[in-house]
């Protein structure tokens, strides 16, 4: 089975400066980048963070929940790749690399100017690693952890019941995929299984599903997956997910299971005083009953992925989201500028395919504050 532990504590130093421990997630313009003006540094920065021994017999992947805007990380001298984009869930994979005690990782981080989206805005772009970054060890036969920062399992509910689940195992030759589907009480409503391969598909039909429905009634089922081989098992994801029906009418606006329903909104981000971008879970969920308590029914995640806590707690609640990518006011010419809008849509779309919050992806917005 996997598992994955949160990293607390790095070295941090701006290039030429000495190394100082610092506290994960960080960013290093909590202060200077929040009074709302150009002036913040940009530049190229380093974090170097001590890694738990491998396991014997198991592979090690790390996880960032986030790094702004380009990362490149390497671990014991050896390069493992770069990401580039600021909000979005990467991933690498260690094992290779690792040696029996004494692992060391070090991600090379710039919120320079770059080909990567966002190029301007009226907000600050704070560098960093300002959400979690983990440790993960699982069985060689696993749910692919390199699919594009997801847990590997998709589910796409259809309001009748009809129900399809993808999972992509990797290395899984003659294990099992086994999913079962539970309501809210935990109550098993379905129950498939098939060979694993690479790409399995599992399709279910759940009699009646209870809606999810907004405010009134964000009622949430779970898809739990199991890697078996040989009776035991070798991994396991859960994914929550929800089953309704939407459609918008021109005159008549936006309709929740065949019934109206109006959408009162704000729009969001991510930064608080003294913090930046690296905010708590805390700090999300008052966000989010702030929101609550000016009577919004949606929200507009503004400008970028947001953290998955808080697409969480947004199924939980009920909210209708919109959730959109940074390719705004200003666009660049040229192959890189392109592919980066393209990827950045990729993870969005696929990190947060089963969350029932969200009805609406934003490809761009606010284009012309750079100019027609």
């Amino acid at each position: 089975m996997r598992t994955q532990t949160i990293l607390k504590t790095a070295l941090f130093a701006k290039s030429g400066e000495d190394f100082a421990q610092v506290a994960l997630p960080h960013t290093w313009n909590a202060l200077d980048g929040q009074d709302g003006g150009s002036d913040y540094w940009r530049g190229h920065t380093t974090y170097k963070i001590a890694l738990p021994a491998p396991t014997a017999g198991k592979r090690q992947y790390i996880q960032f929940e986030a790094a702004n805007h380009v990362a490149t990380v390497s671990c014991n001298g050896t390069e493992l790749g770069t990401h580039k984009g600021g909000f979005s869930t990467f991933r690498f994979e260690l094992t290779g690399a690792m040696k029996a005690e004494g692992n060391e990782l070090v991600v090379d981080v710039t919120n320079e100017e770059c080909d990567v989206y966002p190029q301007q805005a009226d907000f600050t772009f704070y560098g960093g690693l300002y959400r979690n970054v983990s440790f993960i060890e699982a069985e060689p036969a696993h749910f692919d952890l390199l699919k594009n920062g997801t847990s590997g399992v998709f589910v796409t509910p259809h309001a009748a019941g009809k129900t399809r689940v993808d999972a992509f195992p990797v290395n899984a030759e003659g294990c099992t995929v086994v999913c079962e589907l539970k309501d809210a009480d935990g109550a098993v409503v379905a129950t498939e299984q098939a060979p694993a391969e690479g790409h399995t598909v599992l399709i279910f039909d759940v009699e009646n599903p209870h809606l999810w429905n907004g405010l009134a009634d964000p009622y949430l089922y779970t898809a739990e997956l199991r890697l078996e081989k040989d009776g035991a098992v070798c991994d396991a994801v859960c994914v929550r997910y929800g089953y309704r029906g939407f459609h918008v009418d021109p005159e008549r606006g936006f309709f929740l299971n065949g019934k109206s329903y109006p959408l009162h909104g704000v729009s969001r981000h991510q930064d608080r005083l003294d913090k930046g971008w690296a905010i708590s879970d805390a700090d999300h969920e008052q966000d989010l009953a702030l929101i609550k308590e000016v009577g919004a029914t949606t929200i507009r995640l503004a400008h970028y992925q947001h953290a998955q806590h808080f697409y969480d707690i947004c199924d939980d609640a009920g909210m209708v989201l919109w959730a959109e990518i940074p390719f705004i006011s200003l666009f660049r010419e040229g192959e890189d500028a392109k592919e980066n809008t393209l990827s950045q849509m990729t993870e969005l779309v696929a990190q947060n395919y089963n969350h029932p919050s969200i009805f609406f992806w934003g490809i761009s917005n606010e284009i012309t504050i750079g100019g027609e």
